[in-house]
């Protein structure tokens, strides 16, 4: 049997070999996969038509308790737990990897479009032979390509973060250019950011408490924002990195290699995946770790913190504080800048306090997360919007054309980061799109992601449809505005947080099902609490009309979207350090 292994970012090319089935390491919707069986003559699946969103979810979670408590430092800090955002979706691939082992069972010989980790794995499992079709030559020019692509589909600010996450992780250059600075001796409540939406969701809820001041720590440039509240601070965290104990980072990556061993004789998927290399980036990500740990230990030192609260609890640079927060005896409490975080179902539940935004995120906190219910704290922030204004409105068409309009608003997400094939997403959505603006009398808009760039997203549709279409499609970038709130007649989305925005302000919102996440199921749980109206296929889009009609009432039933002052004061409470911290925090 032959097996063509195509990667995410390559095109299947029909000269290259003939095959029996071709593996797409990415996903696209099931249209695409038929053309290209029709114009092939192979079988064409997806490897995440092989999950199953229980059965993965369950083993996930009993995997990465396999490393619990083997990498705890001086400050109580489990760098297993840390390093999960890192591991996690590389074993999720093998899992897939090894149910896809299971269906073909037999020797092969596998044709990987270019050097994988999944190929090698899939070969480990299978035996046979591996052949790799991508050359030394063309490797150059894919790697070419991508810096090419790089360059004209992100904006000077992007192109600069990327490179310093990709060249300075450990802030040798940047802590050079300049000191730690002392902000004033008052008692401060620690807000640690990575990105700019963690930032806004954390000053909204600083604005819940004007009376308190807060530091908003920017671990990274991504995480600063324009204007702060009158009771916020900001500095950078780059000033206060330094070189790291070389003898703890050995001290940890002797216990990592005995952890590693154990890992490997576990369970098959930690087999498969030490034996096709992924375990080699641990030692780099724990030193990344450490440097990371001692920055936040200096700035600790150097302010007078009385407690921290962190919008996502995920995040290595912003879970961290956390944990020191803990170990220095003081109030720890955390939130998520979405509407929904299955990591909280995988790794440790280390803050003394979770706050939920809504009823939906606390049932999922404690339902799905299993988080204790007397550690979760259901307060409502104000709209980070309205404080935070600052979208910036650019589109194809001259500016004047997406001004006092009615829009029908699509709410994008960076389906690359779920290896989706986003020139197939776009192919498949763009033609009933565009249909159910001009049937509706409403102008096409796209709100794009923070991850994503204007430039790249108009190289995308001008790829993709004629030019003068294209010039009668809005894109917004930025911070929501409320004119876009204002505008928006009917919106789309996958699961983004922004559905419950929509429903918040009678917006009709609906969300396409067909490119969710495999797991955990967000839509699931938008659908339990009656956030939006799924759709099941593409073809629903044209339904949207007759929806409306057939149930307009059903779009504005919100749930439980408002929290309690006595909620907002327990929280202001626990901040300052007057109540003790909930009991199941203590254990």
């Amino acid at each position: 049997m032959k097996v063509l292994v195509l990667h995410s970012e390559d095109r299947l090319k029909l000269s290259r070999t003939r095959c029996d089935l071709v593996i797409d390491l990415g996903r696209a919707p099931s249209a695409t996969y038929e053309n290209w069986g029709r114009q092939s003559g192979y079988q064409v699946v997806s490897l995440f038509d092989f999950a199953d969103e229980n059965e993965d979810f369950n083993r996930i979670r009993f995997l990465t308790r396999l490393g619990a408590g083997s990498l705890v430092d001086s400050f109580g800090i489990d760098w297993w737990s840390i390093l999960l955002p890192e591991i996690v979706p590389r074993i999720e691939q093998q899992l897939l990897v090894h149910r896809l082992s299971r269906h073909i069972n037999e020797k092969c010989e596998i044709y990987s479009s270019r050097a994988d980790y999944r190929s090698a794995a899939l070969h480990f499992l299978l035996g046979g032979r591996l052949i790799n079709l991508e050359g030394s030559l063309q490797t150059l020019l894919r790697q070419f390509r991508h810096y090419l692509h790089v360059g004209t589909n992100f904006d000077a600010h992007q192109i600069f973060q990327i490179a310093q996450d990709k060249f300075d992780r450990e802030r040798f250059i940047r802590r050079r250019f300049g000191r730690p600075a002392r902000c004033s001796s008052r008692p401060k409540i620690l807000l640690p950011s990575a990105y700019t939406s963690v930032s806004r969701i954390a000053l909204a809820y600083a604005k819940l408490l004007p009376d308190e001041q807060f530091l908003l720590a920017c671990a990274r440039d991504n995480a600063k924002l324009q204007e702060l509240p009158a009771n916020v601070q900001m500095k950078s965290l780059h000033p206060y990195f330094s070189v790291p104990d070389a003898s703890e980072i050995a001290s940890l990556s002797e216990r990592w290699e005995t952890l590693r061993t154990r890992l490997i004789d576990s369970a098959p998927e930690y087999k498969s995946a030490a034996t096709v290399g992924l375990f080699e980036q641990i030692p780099s990500l724990l030193r990344w770790g450490i440097t990371i740990r001692d920055a936040w230990k200096r700035l600790f030192d150097s302010e007078n913190i009385r407690s921290c609260f962190s919008a996502d609890h995920t995040n290595p640079y912003t879970r961290i504080p956390v944990l020191l927060a803990r170990y220095a005896e003081i109030p720890a409490v955390a939130c998520h800048h979405g509407a929904l975080d299955s990591w909280m179902a995988i790794t440790t539940h280390d803050a003394d306090l979770y706050v939920a935004k809504n009823g939906m995120e606390h049932d999922y906190m404690t339902r799905v997360c299993g988080i204790d219910s007397a550690k979760v704290l259901h307060v409502a922030p104000p709209h980070p919007v309205e404080s935070f204004p600052g979208s910036r409105e650019s589109e194809i068409a001259p500016r004047q054309d997406i001004k006092n309009q009615r829009w029908l608003v699509f709410f994008t997400e960076p389906y690359a980061l779920g290896s989706w094939r986003v020139e197939e997403v776009y192919r498949e959505l763009l033609p009933p799109l565009g249909a159910l603006a001009e049937r509706s009398g409403l102008k096409l808009v796209f709100k794009l992601h923070p991850f994503e760039s204007e430039r790249g997203h108009r190289n995308l549709l001008l790829r993709l449809w004629p030019r003068e279409k294209v010039r009668e499609i809005g894109i917004i970038t930025g911070p929501i505005s409320e004119k876009l709130w204002r505008n928006a007649r009917i919106a789309l989305t996958v699961q983004s947080s922004v559905a419950l925005e929509c429903v918040a302000r009678g917006i009709p919102i609906f969300l396409c099902g067909w490119l969710g996440d495999s797991f955990p199921s967000y839509i699931r749980q938008y659908q339990r609490f009656g956030i939006g109206h799924l759709l099941e296929n593409v073809g629903q889009i044209n339904d949207i009309p007759n929806l409306l009609e057939s149930a307009p009432v059903g779009f504005n039933a919100t749930q439980d979207l408002q929290s309690q002052g006595s909620a907002t004061e327990a929280l202001r409470e626990l901040l300052l350090g007057l109540v003790p911290v909930p009991i199941a925090a203590k254990g």
